[in-house]
C-alpha cells in the first residue's frame, strides 16, 4: 500500500519545526521520512533507494544530537493543532513490546521473556467522529529494563510498599493521560480510553482531580455499592452490576481472535471466532472504597459511573463477551450508554496502530544495533503508522473509493497480472486491499486481512514492481550470456 502525495507531504510536514541544532540533520530527516512513507513495509535499502540514502539515514539515527524526544516533538505538536481542528477528540493509551531477539538485551533492554526489547507506550489521537480517523500520536515513552526478570526482592513486597515506589512501571499511564490531557486542553472534548491495565485506583483518582474525563475497563473486582443507596453492605462491582437493568440491546460485529502462543500471552484475552454478537448494555453509578494499601492524600472513596455489557446467547463453546466500564460519561440515557460502549470500542484501534508500526511499517525489522538508533528510527515510524492505518482504514470504510487512492497505476497493472484477472477494470481500493492480501495467503472465509497478511502480499508486489523497473531500464539489444 501506498500512501497518497498529500498524505507524504503532511508527515514531512510533520518535522518541519524540529529542532534538532542543524538544518541539514533536518531535511535528512524530513528525506528519510518521505521515503518510508512511500514504501512502509519495504526494507531500509528498497524504501531509502541507494546505497547513500541509507549511509545518510544511519548517520542521522546514530547522531547524539538526533533524539526520540526532539523528532517526535514535531509531530506531536501538529497532531495537538489537528485535534483543535477535530474538536472532540479520544486519547486511547496502550503498551505494547517491541521485540528485538538478535539484538544484545543489556543495550536494549529485556523484555518478560528474557529477550531483547522495550515497552512502548503511546496515546493515540482520533477524531470524535464516526470515523475515528487516527489524528496522530500525542505522547509517547518508552521503558528499558535493565534485569531479566522482576521477580525476586520486588515480588515480595507488600502493596503498601510498592505504592511508595516512585519508579514503578504503572505510573506511565498517568504520565500519558495527564501529558495528553495538558497538551489537548484546548480541544472542545477530551476522552481518555484505556484497556484494563488502566484500572488504578491512583489513577482514577488522579484523573477525577485533574477533571479528565474517561472509559477505563475495569480490570479488578474490587469492593463497591450503588451510589444511590449509601446504607448498603459493600458488595464487589461485578455483584453490583448484575442488578443493574439493561437500557438497550444492540447487535455488534466481533473480529476473530486467534489463540496465543502461551498461556500468558493469552491472559484474559481468549481466542474465538468472528461472529455479530447480541450484546445488552446497562449502567448505574457506584462508589469504591481506597484500598488499604493506599492512604492520604488519595481520596478515601471515588463515585464513578459503571456501564456493564453482557452477551445476550452466546455461541456453544464461544466465551461470552462481557465489559465492564468505569466512566465519567452521562449515563441519564440509552443513547449516553451507547455512546460510553462506542468510545470504548475505538480501544481497539490503538491495537490496529500497533501492528501497523509493528508490521505494517517492519519497524521490528529495522537492522540496528543501539538503543538511541531504534529509538531515533521509532521517532520517525511513528507519524508513518498513524497514515498507514488511517489509510487502511479508508480502504475498509470507504470500499468504492477509486483503488488508484491505495497503490499506483503501475502497481495496480502488476497486481491485476499476478491475481489471475481477479481484478477489474476499475478496482476499488477495497477490491485492491483484499488482492493484495491474496498474494498473502489471505482466505475470504478468514475475514478481514491481517497486517502480517499485508505486509506478506506487499512484500511481494514490491518485488515484483522491483522486477519489472529493472527488466525495463535493461537495454533493448539482447546481452549475450
Amino acid at each position: 500500500m501506498k500512501l497518497l502525495k498529500t498524505t507524504i507531504a503532511r508527515v514531512v510536514g510533520d518535522f518541519a519545526e524540529v529542532d534538532l541544532g542543524d538544518m541539514r540533520l533536518r531535511r535528512r530527516a524530513q528525506a528519510v521520512v518521505a521515503k518510508l512513507a512511500r514504501c512502509p513495509s519495504a526494507s531500509l535499502p528498497a524504501a531509502l533507494g541507494s546505497d547513500a540514502a541509507v549511509q545518510g539515514c544511519y548517520r542521522l539515527v546514530n547522531n547524539r544530537s538526533v533524539t526520540f524526544e526532539k523528532l517526535l516533538a514535531g509531530h506531536i505538536e501538529a497532531t495537538r493543532k489537528r485535534a483543535l481542528q477535530a474538536g472532540r477528540v479520544l486519547v486511547v493509551h496502550d503498551t505494547t513490546e517491541c521485540s528485538f531477539p538478535d539484538l544484545p538485551a543489556d543495550e536494549i533492554g529485556y523484555l518478560q521473556s528474557g529477550k531483547a526489547g522495550f515497552l512502548l507506550h503511546p496515546s493515540l489521537v482520533l477524531d470524535g467522529g464516526a470515523w475515528r480517523r487516527p489524528l496522530g500520536v500525542i505522547y509517547a515513552e518508552t521503558l528499558h529494563r535493565t534485569e531479566h526478570s522482576k521477580r525476586g526482592r520486588r515480588s515480595k513486597a507488600s502493596g503498601i510498599q510498592t505504592a511508595k515506589w516512585k519508579d514503578r512501571e504503572s505510573q506511565r499511564w498517568w504520565r500519558g493521560m495527564k501529558a495528553s490531557g495538558e497538551a489537548l486542553s484546548g480541544c472542545e472534548e477530551v476522552i481518555h480510553v484505556a484497556d484494563r491495565e488502566g484500572d488504578s485506583y491512583e489513577l482514577l483518582a488522579n484523573l477525577l482531580a485533574a477533571s479528565q474525563r474517561f472509559v477505563i475497563r475495569v480490570r479488578a473486582d474490587r469492593r463497591g455499592r450503588r451510589a444511590d443507596n449509601p446504607e448498603a453492605e459493600w458488595s464487589t462491582i461485578k455483584t453490583v452490576a448484575s442488578t443493574c437493568q439493561g437500557c438497550m440491546e444492540r447487535d455488534v460485529p466481533l473480529s476473530r481472535r486467534a489463540a496465543k502462543a502461551t498461556a500468558r500471552m493469552t491472559g484474559a484475552h481468549l481466542p474465538r471466532k468472528a461472529r455479530l454478537a447480541r450484546l445488552r448494555f446497562a449502567a448505574t453509578r457506584v462508589v469504591i472504597p481506597r484500598p488499604r494499601y493506599l492512604a492520604d492524600p488519595v481520596p478515601p472513596q471515588l463515585e464513578l459511573n459503571l456501564v456493564h455489557v453482557t452477551e445476550v446467547n452466546p455461541p456453544p463453546n464461544e466465551p461470552a463477551v462481557e465489559w465492564l466500564l468505569y466512566t465519567t460519561q452521562e449515563i441519564a440515557t440509552a443513547t449516553d450508554v451507547a455512546a460510553v460502549v462506542d468510545a470504548y470500542r475505538a480501544r481497539w484501534t490503538i491495537e490496529e496502530f500497533n501492528s501497523g508500526l509493528k508490521t505494517g511499517c517492519a519497524y521490528e525489522d529495522r537492522e540496528f544495533e543501539s538503543r538511541h538508533a531504534l529509538l531515533a528510527m521509532l521517532a520517525l515510524s511513528l507519524p508513518v503508522a498513524c497514515e498507514v492505518l488511517a489509510l487502511r482504514s479508508h480502504a475498509r470504510s470507504t470500499p468504492t473509493a477509486p483503488a488508484t487512492e491505495v497503490l499506483s497505476v503501475q502497481q495496480l497493472h502488476l497486481l491485476g497480472a499476478l491475481s489471475q484477472g481477479n481484478l477489474s477494470a476499475r478496482p476499488t481500493a477495497g477490491e485492491a486491499l483484499l488482492a493484495v492480501a491474496a498474494l498473502g495467503g489471505h482466505l475470504p472465509r478468514n475475514g478481514p486481512p491481517g497486517w502480517k497478511i499485508l505486509q506478506r502480499g506487499m512484500t511481494l508486489l514490491l518485488a515484483a514492481e522491483t522486477g519489472w523497473n529493472a527488466a525495463r531500464s535493461v537495454p533493448r539489444r539482447a546481452t549475450k550470456l
